[in-house]
């Protein structure tokens, strides 16, 4: 019966991610790292981590680590902090700060090793991304002044999460492998949405290519969601008891293209309201990785990851500016190198003590700020902290807290034409979240 209801815990929490909530960036749009033990040490994990969620997240060859049956449970209260800030000479400046609540997000990972010791399965289901804001329109702010003239409302919500079944197989003693199916699923909704072909009028004047032409873009708030597929790579390598180094290669993750049943927005045309169905690309782009751990002192172990991130090359974040109908290509982001370091100190049998910083670059280009207002994914510098408790010899609490420092990102109001002298906007992000893990099962190996 014990058992039964051991195993049972997977299936709960798989039934909690069905329908996931929102997730922002911190890394890029993803996450800097998965549950409260993870995200304390600043996301640091690729050469094997303390708990599932971390493991999974970063490195399957790291589940060799957790002997027996173990599942980790862990659940965040994410708040960003985002403002639209532009100038437009004439038309005067402002600022306009984005709804902002906390976002719930659950993340579960279950493993357990099979007779023989040399093989351990596991299964997870993480929320590891995503974007979003949600600004009124603002006359006093020229971007977000009505349609035509600037953007209006400005709305995005894009949520991310994988599903990892994985197997982790250990070569010898000193050597691990790992390797990950990752089944991922996705929701987009975005207001106005200008990767369409807008709808454009001649304007007062009634002559096309002329200054008063009007575009209005239309609406993709009713969300749309997609599957997307890829896999995930790693070893760990052991030379000694003291040290561990890891690395690991998760592929872009492709999507099915997001579809919207949009209708054509500008009122001064006749197919005003009509059907307007219109399809986006947005693949997960490759994530590079490589990591060091060293039990620096029976009772305290470093850790230290490098993670290169692919969105250059990858269907949705590459390219930028206008097509020659109007619409926008691209968000244009550039690949980011991300740095992850933690601390972690055992204060006696019960207690662990969590300490930690990312940094990564911003994949934003000044000059692309404007097509980013919905995707202000530019936070670079975390700190982190938290603490663990094992309650019993199979049960132990985690609670963590990060907080992202502000970023600011600024360029031009863009046109098809180019650049529009004498305007900016600027995108400004900062984030705190709270988190809590609850872990039932084996202990971790490596520390």
């Amino acid at each position: 019966m014990h058992r039964m209801r051991f195993a049972a815990l997977p299936l709960t929490a798989a039934l909690l991610l069905t329908s996931p909530p929102g997730v922002r960036a911190t890394d890029g749009h993803f996450l800097h790292g998965v549950g409260a033990i993870n995200s304390a040490v600043g996301g640091a994990g690729v050469a094997g981590g303390s708990d599932l969620l971390g493991t999974m997240y970063l490195n399957p060859a790291g589940l060799m680590a957790f002997r027996g049956t173990r599942v980790d449970l862990a659940f965040e209260l994410f708040q960003p902090d985002r403002t639209v800030l532009s100038s437009a000479g004439p038309a005067g400046s402002g600022s306009t700060t984005s709804k902002s609540d906390f976002v719930p997000i659950p993340a579960f990972a279950w493993s357990s090793m099979l007779k023989g010791g040399r093989v351990v399965v596991g299964l997870a289901g993480l929320g590891i991304g995503g974007f979003g804001v949600d600004y009124p329109v603002d006359p006093t702010n020229p971007v977000l002044a009505p349609r035509p003239f600037g953007f209006g409302q400005v709305y995005s919500n894009y949520q991310l999460m994988k599903i990892m079944p994985s197997l982790a197989f250990k070569v010898s003693e000193k050597l691990w492998l790992g390797a990950s199916l990752n089944v991922d699923w996705a929701s987009l909704a975005v207001d106005p949405f200008p990767v369409a072909d807008p709808d454009v009028d001649p304007g007062p004047d009634g002559q096309p290519f002329t200054q008063d032409d009007r575009a209005f873009y239309p609406s993709a708030s009713a969300a749309d969601g997609a599957f997307g597929l890829g896999f995930q790579v790693g070893f760990i390598y052991r030379p000694n008891d003291l040290l561990s180094i890891g690395g690991a290669y998760t592929s872009t993750q492709k999507f099915d293209d997001f579809e919207f049943n949009a209708t054509h927005a500008n009122p001064n045309l006749s197919n005003f309201g009509t059907p307007y169905p219109i399809s986006f690309g947005l693949d997960v782009p490759a994530v590079l990785a490589g990591g060091v751990a060293l039990t620096a002192m029976p009772n305290v172990r470093l850790m230290g990851d490098v993670r290169y991130i692919f969105y250059e090359n990858t269907d949705g974040f590459s390219g930028s500016g206008f097509t020659q109908t109007g619409a926008v290509k691209g968000f244009g982001w550039q690949n980011i190198l991300v740095l992850a370091g933690g601390v972690e100190i055992k204060a006696g049998n019960r207690v662990a003590l969590r300490g930690g910083w990312n940094h990564s670059d911003s994949p934003i280009p000044g000059d692309l700020s404007m097509f980013n207002v919905p995707a202000p994914g530019i936070v670079q510098d975390h700190l982190t902290l938290g603490f663990g408790i094992q309650a019993t010899r199979r049960f132990g609490i985690s609670a963590a807290y990060y907080h992202a420092f502000e970023n600011r990102v600024t360029g031009p109001f863009q046109r098809p034409t180019g650049p529009l002298a004498g305007t900016s906007v600027s995108s400004t992000l900062s984030e705190d979240s709270f988190l809590v893990q609850f872990s039932v099962g084996s202990r971790g190996e490596i520390f």
